[in-house]
């Protein structure tokens, strides 16, 4: 590989940015560990900015990230405006800590901001979503999801209730669980088996079966893994709005962060 693109390992994934028709765009979930891998340094960040300004993804959700690297990833990339919004922890360097959402339009406001529920005593977890006017209007909504078992089902649900029904929308995040888990049905489209939900998730195209991980289907993979041989980052995309979804898990570089970056591309219908 160039010796240029082996510094932006982020860059690794997709190979070229598909553009078939005006709507076809790419969208980006990385789960930056920013705070545990990088004590709020902003190497990762640098990294990150040249993937993006090599790729335009038209939205990019994040999570685990410490405001100051969300401020220098915002001031690298003038055409992209978005939101961070921290979950209550302070990173190692005193900054806040949360997700965040940037989105390649001027034309971006805040829908909401929610509370997940907390049964079992975790760190607070939220959900954050934006909107953008660009094109079609497109709610974009990123979320992290406890690690923490009993912690799981009820902030799936709590998500899956707040957003359905609400489209065109397209849902990113760090679900910390694989996507054959039943606690994740109520997201999952009823095309997939035991899914009671309204959305489809980018890297199982055609509701390929949930439970098979690194699934070979043609020249694509599906269910790629994205932590340590588990796949716990998904876009999730509204279901009767999209169309061609296809995506892939880069190589990120594991200094930097525990999770890989999930690239993907869809074409919203106009």
């Amino acid at each position: 590989m160039l010796a240029g693109l082996a510094a932006v390992a982020l860059v690794i994934g997709l190979t070229g940015d598909a553009q078939a028709t005006p709507l076809r765009r790419t969208y980006l979930q990385f789960n930056l560990c920013g705070n545990a891998c990088s004590r709020g340094g902003l190497a990762v960040v640098d990294r990150l900015t040249t993937a993006i300004q090599e790729r335009s993804p038209m939205a990019v959700t994040l999570n685990e990230v410490c405001q100051n690297q969300y401020d220098h990833l915002l001031a690298g990339l003038p055409g992209y405006h978005g939101r961070f919004d921290p979950t209550g922890p302070h990173c190692r360097n005193a900054a806040r800590y949360g997700n965040a959402i940037l989105i390649r339009s001027a034309d971006v406001g805040l829908v909401g901001s929610w509370e997940l529920p907390n049964p079992a005593g975790d760190e607070t977890r939220r959900l954050l979503c934006l909107s953008t006017g660009t094109g079609r209007p497109l709610t974009v909504c990123v979320t992290h999801i406890s690690n923490v078992d009993g912690n799981v089902g009820p902030q799936v649900a709590a998500v899956a209730r707040r957003l359905h029904g609400r489209a065109p929308l397209l849902l990113g995040g760090d679900f910390n669980t694989e996507p054959g888990d039943p606690r994740m049905d109520p997201l999952y489209s009823t095309c997939y088996r035991a899914g009671t939900g309204d959305l489809r998730e980018a890297d199982s195209t055609g509701c390929a079966d949930r439970a098979r991980l690194n699934q070979p289907a043609g020249p694509d993979v599906l269910n790629e893994d994205t932590y340590r041989r588990h796949k716990f980052d998904d876009i999730f995309l509204s279901d009767v709005d999209w169309s061609d979804a296809r995506a892939d898990a880069g190589d990120a570089d594991a200094a930097l962060s525990d999770h890989d970056p999930l690239w993907a591309t869809a074409v919203l219908h106009a």
